[in-house]
C-alpha cells in the first residue's frame, strides 16, 4: 500500500520579539521568519506517528513524505527518512504559500497522478493560513472521499477505519480506498525520536528535489496588517482586611458560580 504524507514545514512565530511584530504592522510583508526554525504542524506529526505505529504492528506500507517549500524543509524530510519513511520529496518554491491552498492541493494532486498513492494524509490546517481548505480541494481534484477531524485511523486494505471528532461526539467510519485523510492532533500520540545511527544514515538518504509547477499564478496580496491587543481583564478587590476582601470575593464573584 502506497501512502503519501503531505506536510508543511512552518516557522514558529512565537520565537519573534514584540518589536518584530510591531515593525511588521508598518508594511504588508509580515514579520521576517527567514531565520526561524521550521517544523511540521502538530496535526502532521500526529499523522506520521500513527502511520509509523501501524507499520511497527505489521501493516505493510510504502511511506512517502512530501513537502512544498524551500530548502528549510530538508531537515524534516531527513528526519522522516530516519524514522523509516521510504521516500522523501521536496517540491521547491520560494513563493508565499500561506494563503494558497488551491496551489498546494494542485501540486499534491499532480504528484499523485504521476506516482500513485492509495491514501494521502495531511493535517487539518496549518498554523499560518489556518484556512483548512487544502485536504478538501485535494479530494475534489482527485474525486476521492475526504475525512477531516480524524483523531485515529487504522489501515485495513481495501478500507480505512477512521474516528472523527464532530460537534456531537466521536464518529467511526469505514471508507474504501483511495481517500484523503486530514488528521487532528488529540494529544495521545507523539512522533518517535530516531537514534544516532538512523540520523547518520538519513543524512545520506536521497531526497527527490524538483521545482513546483507554476501552471497558475499566485496572485494573493496582503493589503494590511494589524496586531490585536491581547490583554486580560482584571478587577482589584479593595478591603480594609483580608477577611473583608475574602467576603467581597465570595459575595460578588464566587457565590454566583456555585450550582445549588
Amino acid at each position: 500500500m502506497n501512502i503519501l504524507l503531505a506536510f508543511k514545514a512552518e516557522p514558529d512565530p512565537g520565537m519573534l520579539a514584540e518589536k518584530d511584530w510591531l515593525a511588521a504592522t508598518e508594511g504588508t510583508i509580515g514579520p521576517d521568519t527567514a531565520l526561524l526554525r521550521c517544523s511540521p504542524g502538530a496535526d502532521e506529526q500526529a499523522a506520521a506517528a500513527q502511520l509509523l505505529a501501524q507499520r511497527r504492528e505489521g501493516c505493510e506500507m510504502a511511506l512517502t513524505a512530501l513537502s512544498i517549500s524551500d530548502e528549510r524543509a530538508l531537515h524534516w524530510l531527513r528526519y522522516f527518512a530516519a524514522l523509516g519513511f521510504d521516500k522523501s520529496v521536496l517540491l521547491e518554491t520560494k513563493a508565499d504559500l500561506r494563503f494558497a491552498p488551491a496551489f498546494i492541493a494542485r501540486q499534491i494532486a499532480d504528484w499523485q497522478r504521476h506516482h500513485g498513492a492509495d491514501v494521502i494524509v495531511t493535517g487539518c490546517q496549518s498554523s499560518e493560513g489556518q484556512n483548512g481548505q487544502t485536504p478538501f480541494l485535494l479530494a475534489e481534484m482527485l474525486a476521492w472521499p475526504c475525512l477531516t477531524q480524524v483523531e485515529r485511523f487504522t489501515l485495513e486494505p481495501p478500507f480505512i477505519m477512521a474516528e472523527q471528532r464532530t460537534t456531537t461526539g466521536l464518529r467511526r467510519c469505514r471508507v474504501r480506498l483511495p481517500a484523503v485523510i486530514a488528521v487532528r492532533q488529540c494529544g495521545e500520540v507523539a512522533l518517535p525520536v530516531p537514534g544516532m545511527r538512523q540520523r547518520l544514515a538519513a543524512a545520506k538518504a536521497e531526497i527527490v528535489r524538483q521545482p513546483a509547477s507554476y501552471d497558475e499564478i499566485l496572485n494573493v496580496q496582503c493589503q494590511t496588517l494589524t496586531r490585536p491587543e491581547q490583554r486580560r481583564c482584571a478587577t482589584i478587590i479593595d478591603g480594609a482586611s483580608a477577611q473583608e476582601k475574602a467576603r467581597l470575593l465570595w459575595n460578588n464573584y464566587l457565590r454566583q458560580r456555585i450550582k445549588p
